[in-house]
């Protein structure tokens, strides 16, 4: 088991600061940095609205779970795996609108790369509203790749296998310094792609983007076929080892709703006069938030909304609440 620990933490710090294993072609980035945008209304009026719709009242169901506590392991479940079957898988074949496309990754970066068109636009709002209504609604209950990693926390801690806390200052150190490359090289346009003898910023994130693997193909090529896939499987097998690696460490809306977390209207709060200091929930939720809400601090980790302590503390210590 040490050797796979070892092997997994080796492959992704390869994934992370190693050379770009998957990238755009050319004629991709000049379209997408090309495209011209729908307007709001043309949006409004097709059926890729619908995706958009869902994903908030997933959200706010989630949510409203939550805050009554009547979220079950059952349910959760169900909504983690509809989640990543309505955004992750079911766009490859009977939906198209379904898919994450623009993927959350592409809609904070490629903004930037390429101008805030309506379609990047709403799909931040929803992620902006999710997320300041409540603590991570939307990486937690609404993310594709968020529900794969949450789905699998729960599988390893089924399994019995030891995951190893996640250190937030180190995490959230190694995610800033990921996006502040970003941002130099799109400035700098030292990754880039030349088209018809123009040159065109690509993304640092596109290297690393597990989203790419939720779009099925094949190619003849087995190598690019490898590359496509590896990011999301490289994703898959870390979490086994670590609580959402992806989302701690390298995920750019993971650190724009870090912030927003902050001000939500609902947070996982903490009901000091209750506490019997048994340490159950610093011990059986795989949460770094934990120690910083115990101590009711103005600025706490992450906080994915998974409902493990509100669960796991014997004495309802812990609620979904305005205050």
């Amino acid at each position: 088991m040490n050797r796979i620990k070892k092997m997994f933490f080796i492959v992704w710090t390869l994934l992370l600061t190693g050379p770009a294993l998957f990238s755009e072609t050319a004629q991709q980035t000049a379209e997408h940095a090309k495209e011209v945008s729908p307007s709001f209304f043309q949006v409004l009026l097709s059926p890729r609205i619908s995706k958009f719709v869902i994903m908030l009242i997933l959200g706010i169901v989630a949510l409203v779970l939550l805050k009554t506590k009547k979220m079950n392991k059952g349910i959760k479940i169900s909504m983690l795996s509809l989640t990543f079957i309505l955004f992750g898988l079911l766009g490859n074949w009977t939906a198209p609108y379904f898919v994450m496309h623009p993927s959350p990754i592409c809609a904070a970066t490629k903004s930037i790369l390429y101008g805030f068109g309506t379609i990047f636009v709403i799909t931040l709002g929803v992620i902006f509203f999710l997320s300041l209504l409540g603590p991570k609604l939307f990486c937690g209950w609404v993310c594709p790749v968020g529900a794969i990693q949450e789905l699998i926390s729960m599988l390893s801690d089924k399994l019995g296998i030891r995951r190893r806390k996640t250190n937030f200052t180190a995490a959230h150190t190694i995610r800033v310094i990921i996006f502040l490359l970003f941002i130099f090289l799109s400035a700098t346009a030292v990754i880039h792609q030349i088209y018809e003898g123009e040159k065109y910023a690509q993304s640092l994130y596109d290297y690393i983007n597990p989203f790419h693997g939720l779009e099925f193909g094949w190619n003849a090529d087995m190598l690019e076929n490898i590359i496509h896939y590896l990011p999301l499987l490289l994703t898959i097998g870390v979490a086994f080892l670590l609580y959402r690696p992806f989302c701690h460490f390298v995920c750019p809306i993971g650190l724009y709703t870090h912030w927003l977390d902050q001000i939500a209207i609902f947070k996982v709060r903490f009901k000091k006069d209750s506490c019997t200091n048994c340490t159950i929930c610093t011990d059986k939720t795989p949460c770094s938030a934990i120690p910083e809400i115990l101590k009711e601090a103005k600025l706490r980790p992450d906080c994915f909304a998974c409902g493990e302590c509100i669960d796991k503390c014997p004495k309802g210590s812990f609620k979904i609440g305005c205050k």
